[in-house]
């Protein structure tokens, strides 16, 4: 069957932090043994080209934006193809007399960006320890995968922790669009890759939405929606589990904080309604409880011990459920589309959705699937969108298991004791016996499981967020994992659920936004009868949520 391809779409600093550990993941799961070939098509979201050389590259469908100076080391052009040449070999035929040659100092590489370069380290790379947690500044200082030269595209208006400028409000945004350098060259941008698929199915747009990339992102939602009407479109609103100017330490920087927090809850209600009127799926992720006004208590996930402070453990949280729920229809034997997708889940027009995580699915070494479901105690997943919990009652629900062999899911009949006994032992497979679980602890909920028994890759450059008792393979284990050991994949559990708790997390988003003046705020060039109608607007899809309507 041919690749049904997706373009991505990335937008704002922490949004490529998700989005680089994204593709960090997939490339380090790549198999290049042709007898066992892979059961995802990794054509739907990379493609392939040819170096100015003629050499062979697979690269991803990807179109990001940041800001000025947020790249470090990394060249805007990406480190694939042929750099540009060092000025000291241009020829110059100006009088070097009356010519000053001015050089930027060149930003200096990590020890894991230099031994990417050097192909007698590279084979150890996946493996060695490295010190990423305390050298990571910006997403390309741990960016595994090669970029395409039309990838990265920089607004040079505004740089990246400038203070004085910030980029920061939705109107900057969608002001921001209106340039030449969006309104024309990107979606020329996004043209071209379009036109170089054959069966072109939609967007994933992964995108800040609490500074200005909120408005950008809604703006060129808008675009897309206008040029490929016929297209499906999920987007995915990510929010820093953490925001430096939270840790105030005076009552000045208090009432700044204070101040940002009103502004990003502006951004996100505007966003949010962006992203009903034109997606056709969005789905708000938060490593946090609360997502807004502050970010909240960090979720907590079975044997993970994550730093929510640091946007490079946080966003590896967000994009293991990415690189997850998004196989539903990237494997090779699925049926199921991006349009499917959006299409049983945004019932009674239900555009917002939650998503879950159980990271690692914590299975015990010596056990077995059923055994594991028959003693697991508390819910199954824990939710990943702010202010919002994971029903059980009168749900639609895509969830996505990988990682647990057929092999694991029960003992043979002549070995089998007491498991006999259990009517989940009639269960032929991991798909149906998750289902048949599902079935017995929700109500009046239609739940699709989609399983793959390959585990995902957790090896350098993810962080290592993992305790001492997740063995190498991802399972529990009874003894701890050597100190000189990492994790290098686990079993994981992620889903897309629609229920009415969303409805709660939109109210609670609403009367946030309803105690604010927009008048006060200068930076928004928005009118209080525009705000009033957006505030309508969030109200009118969360009574869409309401529990009379039956799945």
């Amino acid at each position: 069957m041919s690749s049904r391809e997706i373009l991505t779409l990335q937008f704002g600093h922490y949004a490529n932090f998700v989005g680089t550990h994204w593709w960090n993941i997939q490339e380090t799961g790549f198999e290049y043994n042709t007898t066992q070939p892979s059961e995802i098509d990794h054509s739907v979201l990379f493609r392939e080209g040819r170096t100015p050389k003629g050499q062979v590259t697979f690269t991803p469908r990807l179109l990001l934006v940041d800001l000025k100076c947020s790249l470090k080391s990394l060249p805007k052009q990406g480190d694939l193809y042929e750099s540009a040449p060092d000025s000291s070999q241009l020829f110059v035929e100006w009088d070097g007399n009356k010519v000053e040659l001015q050089k930027n100092q060149k930003e200096p590489k990590n020890e894991f960006q230099i031994d990417l370069e050097n192909p007698e380290a590279l084979p150890s790379v996946s493996s060695k320890k490295y010190n990423l947690d305390e050298n990571v500044e910006v997403w390309s200082d741990y960016l595994y995968s090669k970029y395409h030269p039309r990838t990265v595209n920089i607004v040079n208006e505004y740089e990246h922790c400038n203070e004085e400028t910030p980029f920061d409000s939705y109107s900057s945004g969608t002001a921001l669009w209106k340039n030449e350098m969006f309104e024309d060259e990107f979606a020329d941008k996004i043209r071209s890759y379009i036109e170089e698929c054959d069966h072109f199915q939609g967007f994933h747009i992964l995108t800040d939405c609490t500074n200005g990339f909120a408005g950008l992102s809604s703006a060129c939602l808008e675009h897309v929606r206008d040029e490929y009407d016929r297209k499906s479109v999920l987007v995915l609103p990510t929010i820093p589990a953490h925001f430096p100017d939270n840790d105030f330490k005076n009552d000045r920087e208090q009432v700044f904080s204070i101040m940002n927090d009103s502004t990003r809850v502006i951004n996100l209600l505007m966003s949010f309604n962006s992203y009903r009127q034109f997606g056709s799926m969005f789905a708000p992720l938060c490593a946090a409880t609360d997502g807004w006004r502050q970010p909240g208590v960090p979720r907590e996930f079975y044997h993970t011990q994550f730093n929510h402070k640091l946007p490079y453990h946080s966003s590896a949280i967000l994009a293991s459920a990415l690189d997850t729920l998004t196989l539903k229809y990237r494997l090779k034997s699925t049926t199921c589309s991006l349009t499917d997708l959006c299409a049983d889940l945004t019932g009674n027009d239900r555009k917002a959705i939650s998503a879950s995580l159980c990271m690692p699915f914590s299975l015990n070494s010596d056990a077995e699937l059923i055994d594991c479901l028959d003693q697991w105690e508390g819910p199954l997943y824990r939710s990943i969108t702010p202010r919002c919990k994971i029903g059980t009652e009168r749900v639609m629900q895509h969830l996505m298991l990988r990682g647990i062999p057929e092999t694991r899911l029960k003992k043979a009949q002549n070995k089998a004791g007491k498991q006999k006994e259990m009517a989940a032992y009639k269960c032929n497979s991991v798909k149906e016996m998750m289902e048949f679980y599902l079935s017995c602890t929700t109500f009046a909920t239609a739940s699709n499981v989609g399983v793959l028994e390959k585990a995902m890759p957790v090896s350098n450059p993810f962080p290592e967020i993992f305790d001492q008792w997740i063995g190498v393979n991802g399972n529990v284990c009874a003894n701890p994992r050597g100190e000189s050991q990492r994790v290098e994949s686990i079993p994981i559990l992620a889903g897309f659920h629609s229920g009415s708790e969303i409805g709660e997390m939109l109210e609670s988003l609403h009367t946030e936004a309803k105690k604010l003046k927009i008048a006060r705020f200068h930076k928004f060039t928005i009118e209080q009868d525009e705000y009033g109608e957006s505030l309508n607007d969030i109200l009118t899809l969360r009574e869409n949520y309401e529990d009379s309507y039956l799945v």
